[in-house]
C-alpha cells in the first residue's frame, strides 16, 4: 500500500501532454512510494536474476512488521516498522460508521489488537546492510484496530535528501534529518478507517508535504499541505470521500500543476499550491487502495474491492464536466491492493491473483488480458519496471520478470524465501526488497 519528493524547485517530466511532477530529480535514487515520479519506473541496469545464494549483497533483520516500501537516497535505505508488545487490559477500538452511516460497523477482516504499539523509523546503510540509526516515533496504545493482513507501518516514507517524512496517520507525521534527529512532528487527528489500518503515503511538492487524510464515510475527510521545514499548515481542503489508502499524484498539464486524488465517490484534482479544487471526475466505486498513474495525456485510477474498475481520465483545464473527463472505462482485471503501472507506452493492470492485462492507454483496447504467472500467486506488492522488463512480486516472495510489451512473456522467477507485501525499490544498481522479516540488498 502507499508519495513524491522535492527540494526547492519542481522537476517536470513530460509524458505526452501530461508530466508527473516531483521535487526530486530523475537521478539514481528512489525517494518515495514507487520511485522518482511515483510511477514504479526507473532507468539504468539492475539485476533480474537472484536466489538465496546468488546476488544478495546483504540481508538485514528488521524487527516487527511493516508493509511500507523501502526508500533509497544515496547510501541510505529508509523504512518504517511496527512492533506490537504487551496486551492492554480493557483496550477498545473506536466505534465505526457503516456504509449506511450508522455507528457499530465491524469489518470481518478487522483484527482487535489492543497491544502496546511501538512505531519506528530506520535507516540502513546501502553498502553493508548495517542499521545506521533507529528512532521510535510513537509508543503507546494504538488508536484503532487494523486489517488482519495490514500493519501499523504501511505508509512509505518520502525524502528530499535533507529530511525524511514518516507518516503514521493517527500517530502523526514525524520528520527526521538524514542523521536521525527529529526536526518536527505534526498531529493530523484521529483518522479512523473502519479498523483497517493505514496506507496512504506523503507527497512532497516544492516546499510542501501533502497528506491525503480520508476517513470513515467521509465525515472529517481532508487533504492538507504543511511547510516542509516547520510543519506549519499552509492549506487544508475539506473532502467528502470515504476512507482511502491510495497516494495522490502531481502532474503538470496545460501550464499548471494538478494534485490528483483517488476516491470511491470522486477523483478530485487540486491546485497543489493552494488546495483549491480544480475539477472532479467519477470515482472508483470500490475502496481506493491502488495509487494513480499517468501516461499519454491521461490519469488512470483503479480499484478492485466491491467492484472492478479502471478509469482513464482527462486532466487539465477545459475538459468539461465530471462525466466528460472519462476517456474510457474498463471493468476487469483490477486489484484490491496492487497499483497499475504505465511503462513504455502501455498500461498494465494486475489482479489479486497476479493475472496481467495490457491495455492501449489511449483507447482502453485490450492487447492481452490473461497474462498468467507460472505458479499460483497472490500479489499485494506493486510492479516496478526498468530496461524493458517488469518485476512483479508475489506474497510468497517470488519476483517474476516479465517482458514489457503487448505480448505477455515471463522471463524468469526469483525468490527471497519469505513473504513480501512491500513494493520493490530500484536505486543505484541495487534491487531493494522488504520481506516479512528482512530487508534485502540485491546487486
Amino acid at each position: 500500500m502507499q508519495p513524491l519528493r522535492a527540494c526547492g524547485l519542481a522537476v517536470v517530466v513530460w509524458v505526452a501532454v501530461v508530466g508527473t511532477v516531483t521535487g526530486a530529480g530523475p537521478g539514481p535514487d528512489w525517494p518515495q512510494w514507487r520511485g522518482p515520479h511515483g510511477a514504479g519506473v526507473t532507468e539504468g541496469s539492475y539485476p533480474d536474476r537472484w536466489s538465496l545464494t546468488d546476488h544478495i549483497a546483504w540481508k538485514t533483520a528488521i524487527p516487527g512488521k511493516g508493509h511500507s516500501s523501502p526508500v533509497v537516497w544515496h547510501d541510505r535505505v529508509f523504512l518504517t516498522t511496527a512492533i506490537e508488545g504487551a496486551e492492554i487490559p480493557g483496550w477498545k477500538a473506536p466505534v465505526h460508521l457503516g456504509f449506511d452511516r450508522k455507528p457499530g460497523y465491524v469489518n470481518a477482516d478487522s483484527t482487535g489488537v489492543g497491544r502496546v504499539l511501538t512505531l519506528k523509523v530506520l535507516a540502513v546503510d546501502t553498502r553493508t546492510g548495517a542499521v545506521a540509526w533507529e528512532r521510535t516515533a510513537f509508543e503507546g496504545p494504538p488508536r484503532d484496530d487494523r486489517h488482519k493482513s495490514n500493519t501499523y507501518a504501511s505508509s512509505t516514507v518520502a525524502t528530499d535528501g535533507k529530511l525524511v517524512y514518516a507518516f503514521f496517520e493517527w500517530a502523526g507525521l514525524h520528520v527526521y534529518d538524514m542523521k536521525g534527529t527529529l526536526r518536527w512532528k505534526a498531529d493530523l487527528g484521529t483518522m479512523d478507517k473502519a479498523g483497517l489500518g493505514p496506507g496512504t503515503s506523503p507527497v512532497l511538492y516544492r516546499g510542501l508535504v501533502i497528506l491525503q487524510c480520508d476517513q470513515e464515510m467521509g465525515e472529517g475527510s481532508f487533504i492538507t499541505a504543511l511547510d516542509r521545514r516547520t510543519g506549519r499548515e499552509v492549506w487544508r481542503s475539506a473532502r467528502t470521500t470515504r476512507r482511502s489508502w491510495a497516494t495522490p499524484v502531481i502532474i503538470s498539464t496545460a501550464g499548471r500543476d494538478e494534485l490528483i486524488t483517488s476516491g470511491a465517490e470522486a477523483v478530485v484534482a487540486y491546485d497543489p499550491n493552494t488546495g483549491k479544487e480544480l475539477w472532479t471526475a467519477p470515482g472508483t466505486v470500490s475502496h481506493p487502495i491502488p495509487s494513480l498513474v499517468t501516461g499519454r495525456g491521461l490519469v488512470f485510477a483503479t480499484a478492485g474491492s466491491q467492484a472492478k474498475v479502471a478509469l482513464a481520465l482527462r486532466p487539465g483545464p477545459g475538459a468539461g464536466d465530471a462525466s466528460s473527463r472519462v476517456a474510457w472505462k474498463h471493468t476487469k482485471g483490477t486489484a484490491y491492493v496492487t497499483s497499475p503501472i504505465f511503462y513504455n507506452g502501455y498500461l498494465y493492470l494486475v489482479s489479486d491473483g497476479g493475472i496481467m492485462t495490457c491495455l492501449d492507454p489511449a483507447t482502453g483496447t485490450v492487447l492481452y488480458d490473461n497474462g498468467r504467472l507460472p505458479v499460483p500467486a497472490t500479489v499485494r506488492s506493486s510492479a516496478v519496471a526498468f530496461g524493458g522488463k517488469i518485476l512483479l512480486t508475489s506474497e510468497d516472495g517470488d519476483t517474476f520478470v516479465i517482458r514489457a510489451g503487448p505480448v505477455h512473456e515471463v522471463l524468469g522467477t526469483n525468490s527471497i524465501g519469505e513473504p513480501v507485501w512491500a513494493s520493490l525499490a530500484l536505486a543505484r544498481g541495487m534491487v531493494c526488497i522488504r520481506g516479512d522479516r528482512h530487508l534485502f540488498g540485491i546487486r
